[in-house]
């Protein structure tokens, strides 16, 4: 007869079998309901951010001097006298580069040489760009330099050496005046030029070039 005044759910009896408890006509006790966990942060992966919520590091040249993919493929106007020099240790100067080079046998050997550097962590951006006088000085840079590995920084990185898109003194003079580099109050950041082996104001070869 149902009790308490009026009609009851029915709950169904479980079997008895081993396993299962005898019916006792008593309704199983409902689940208590589980606390709620407090949900895991997501960090969402953003423009300019890492997933751990750091600023991502973007170099300040980025947007102030040419692109490594947009230089390292040559022109096809005659024999290469340029090279593009990757994966240098980033506290390299220009100086301390040119010195390694020079020490490599190349001295005397070239009129143009740029390191991009990142000027807010004043490090090098990891390329170069080199212009010989003539392409079998090139050439022999690219054998000595391919699969090298610098001796005055601690570092694993191995370098590797391409002819370079911009070819030629006066040419890369000419694209580089287009760029930021012009305003840069640090002699270290401006491209090295020679002429007749002696060096010059790379302000005053830009105008002579524009």
């Amino acid at each position: 007869m149902p009790y308490g005044g009026g009609p009851q759910p029915y709950w169904p009896a479980y079997p008895y079998s081993p396993g299962y408890p005898a019916y006792t006509g008593i309704p199983p006790h409902p689940r208590p309901p589980s606390r709620s966990r407090s949900p895991r942060s997501k960090v969402k992966g953003k423009k300019g951010k890492a997933k751990d919520g750091k600023k991502e590091f973007k170099p300040y040249h980025a947007t102030s001097v040419p692109k490594a993919t947009d230089l390292s493929a040559k022109e096809d106007d005659g024999p290469a006298t340029t090279a593009m020099l990757r994966n240098i240790p980033n506290k390299f100067s220009q100086k301390s580069l040119l010195q390694e080079i020079d020490a490599e046998g190349f001295a005397g050997l070239y009129d143009f040489f740029y390191l991009p550097m990142d000027v807010r962590n004043k490090t090098n951006v990891g390329y170069a760009f080199i212009n010989f006088l003539d392409s079998a000085n090139m050439i022999r840079f690219q054998e000595r330099f391919e699969g090298y590995r610098f001796k005055s920084q601690n570092s694993q990185k191995i370098a590797t050496v391409n002819p370079a898109h911009v070819q030629g003194l006066a040419r890369n003079v000419q694209q580089l005046t287009k760029k930021a580099v012009l305003h840069f109050n640090n002699g270290e950041y401006k491209p090295v030029v020679f002429r007749d082996g002696i060096r010059v104001d790379f302000d005053d070869l830009a105008k002579e070039y524009s």
